[in-house]
């Protein structure tokens, strides 16, 4: 297995807020597809933490893919034991698959203040 890309990306939860309360759901529908909205709207409590963690793994995700693309082509879910993973969608699965990527390994993890995310691309 050869590493062909690794991306980290760390974000200060407060600005996620603050963009938030400023866009509102267009900030929102900007950044998740709408699967994540869904699952964001079971976290009320810490729906900042969410959104930011999205956000830095997203970015963490274009860093280790050395292209950008649409924040739709990628979707971080977790699975039933909270571990995040990352589908690829549109371009982004495109540009993929040429360069023969088979698999992103994510990690998100946070405090009260920050979240960080690595992305780890095969």
């Amino acid at each position: 297995m050869v590493i062909k890309g690794i991306g980290i990306d760390l974000v200060k939860i407060e600005r996620i807020k603050k963009t938030v309360q400023r866009w509102g759901i267009r900030f929102e529908k900007r950044i998740l597809t709408s699967k994540e909205m869904e699952a964001e709207q079971l976290r009320k409590k810490t729906k900042f933490t969410y959104i930011a963690g999205r956000f830095a793994a997203k970015e963490a995700i274009f860093k280790s893919l050395g292209f950008g693309a649409s924040w739709q082509d990628i979707e971080i879910l977790s699975k039933e034991n909270g571990k995040p993973y990352a589908t690829l969608k549109g371009r982004a699965k495109k540009i993929a698959q040429k360069r023969g990527i088979r698999q992103i390994f994510i990690t998100l993890s946070h405090n009260d203040d920050y979240v960080i995310a690595q992305a780890v691309i095969v």
